[in-house]
């Protein structure tokens, strides 16, 4: 699982060609720009804490102490910096996790999620709000989840929040929605806009610059330790008419143990990191999401918070261990850094014998290893007599070889002139010997023009037997996606049904 709160963190901040490292460590933090520099050192023992950087570059943080201190500082470039204390939190009976920050000019919102009192599984979300002029505080709700929080926050271009809260409910798993509206400052009433007929253990949300939002989360299976990525598209955000839809899985059938999920948009591309047995990297390709890398080695944790186009995203990550750059960085063009060495990185276009290994299989085939492997045992098994026929006629070509070029570099008899009867025999039992090799030369390459021969109908044959297995593949997997949707919808219509009328503008914006 993702974790969310550790005594040691790491944090990209990013913002177009400018980043910074925020890290969390045993004595307190450290905020150092791209080479190294420290601009800001905090020496007191840190619970939480998140930064950003906004569109004049000055970067914003808020932290936790273990004393139970909130704070929040912004540091100039240079260095500068002013702290103003938010007040004392009770850590000793209270678990405290997912900080948010969000600068908007003058404006800044902080959001954060506390445990109950009593009920630990159950989350409490607050959100903080500088007018400018005073802090405010406003309760969005309650989360159910044994672990730590799943919510999500996200701006949109018009600086409007709208806040995800996923909930479990025994046998399903509810979306709910509020959306701040930055002009009137005013939070709308939580509305269950999706249902999910499983037991989410993960989610990560983004919104692009058309304030499209998109939601990704990761559902256990019943009764089975493999999970299914879902992929939920609310085509304008800011739109109270807008709903949310189901669209295709990135993946359904995922080996756990489950550590982590996350989603970065990049040159207009979703880059989505599925963290399990190995690290994968999918993307979509052909209107269907694919795995494109994958990962095996030592990662650590690392949380990327990215401002671009007017649009601040968080995003749960990962980082190589010894260098201060995201897991496929190349891929998600925010960080130059030289690729990983070849036996660490594997690409997910290659052949299926590729993932033969442990933990390099990709998560989408898993339940197509048994054929593929049968019918590679099939070929096999047809084309072995052609590869011994092969192999010893090539043997007898290397045999003759070898005597034609004994006799060639064998010293001959120095010349005078006459011929003894002797070199007479000698030059006849050479000649026949060269006729016989030269005679077995050429059957054996008689039988290796056919054996080719056969071997290239095998080999025409291929292709076609693969491209009937890809396109079996494929249509099981639509299949496979065709009744997750239909599933999910049904309940959705359902919990639609449920629903209370809305009501007017102004009811729905007062909680």
């Amino acid at each position: 699982m993702p974790a969310y709160t550790s005594s040691s963190q790491s944090f990209l901040l990013l913002n177009e060609n400018i980043s910074y490292l925020l890290e969390i460590h045993n004595d307190g933090l450290t905020l150092s720009s791209s080479n190294g520099h420290p601009l800001f050192e905090l020496k007191e023992s840190v619970l939480l804490a998140q930064g950003i950087l906004d569109d004049a570059q000055q970067i914003h943080l808020a932290y936790i102490k273990v004393s139970g201190e909130f704070c929040y500082s912004v540091i100039l470039a240079d260095g500068h910096h002013q702290t103003m204390s938010l007040g004392k939190l009770d850590i000793r009976t209270q678990r405290f996790d997912r900080l948010l920050l969000f600068p908007a000019g003058k404006v800044i919102h902080i959001f954060y999620a506390s445990s109950h009192y009593g009920l630990p599984d159950v989350w409490r979300i607050t959100h903080l709000f500088w007018n400018g002029q005073t802090w405010k505080s406003a309760f969005l709700g309650e989360v159910v989840h044994p672990r730590y929080p799943l919510y999500h926050v996200l701006m949109d271009s018009r600086s409007n929040l709208h806040v995800l809260m996923m909930t479990f409910l025994g046998k399903r798993s509810v979306l709910l929605s509020s959306m701040f509206n930055g002009t009137f400052y005013l939070w709308s009433k939580r509305q269950e806009v999706l249902t999910i007929p499983r037991e989410v253990v993960d989610m990560t949300a983004v919104i692009t610059a058309q304030d499209e939002g998109h939601l990704f989360w990761a559902a256990k299976q019943p009764a089975s330790d493999r999970f299914e990525i879902g992929h939920g598209v609310q085509g304008k955000i800011n739109d109270f008419k807008s709903t949310w839809r189901i669209e295709a899985s990135p993946a359904t059938n995922l080996e756990g143990p489950w550590r982590g999920l996350g989603v970065i948009e990049s040159q207009g591309m979703f880059n989505l990191l599925v963290n399990i047995n190995q690290a994968v990297l999918f993307q979509v390709q052909d209107r269907s999401w694919k795995p494109v890398l994958a990962h095996s080695g030592d990662f650590f944790s690392l949380h990327i918070a990215q401002k671009t186009e007017g649009i601040t995203t968080y995003s749960h990550w990962l980082g190589i261990t010894g260098q201060e750059a995201p897991l496929f960085a190349q891929e998600l063009s925010l960080v130059r850094t030289p690729p990983l060495n070849d036996s660490s990185q594997i690409s997910v276009h290659q052949t299926n014998d590729q993932f033969t290994a442990p933990h390099i299989l990709p998560p989408d085939t898993l339940q197509h290893v048994e054929k593929d492997s049968s019918v590679q045992a099939a070929f096999h098994e047809k084309t072995l007599p052609e590869t011994e026929a092969e192999r010893t006629a090539t043997q007898a070509i290397s045999e003759q070889s070898d005597s034609v070029a004994c006799t060639a570099q064998a010293p001959l008899p120095v010349s005078t002139g006459q011929i003894s009867p002797q070199e007479t025999s000698d030059d006849s039992a050479t000649s026949h010997h060269l006729s016989l090799i030269f005679s077995d030369l050429k059957e054996s390459t008689t039988h290796i023009t056919s054996n080719l021969e056969c071997l290239s109908e095998k080999v025409d044959f291929l292709p076609e037997v693969l491209e009937l297995l890809k396109e079996l593949k494929s249509k099981n997997d639509q299949t496979l996606n065709a009744l997750q949707q239909l599933e999910t919808q049904v309940h959705h219509m359902q919990t639609l049904k449920e629903a209370a009328v809305k009501k007017g503008f102004w009811q729905r914006w007062l909680t």
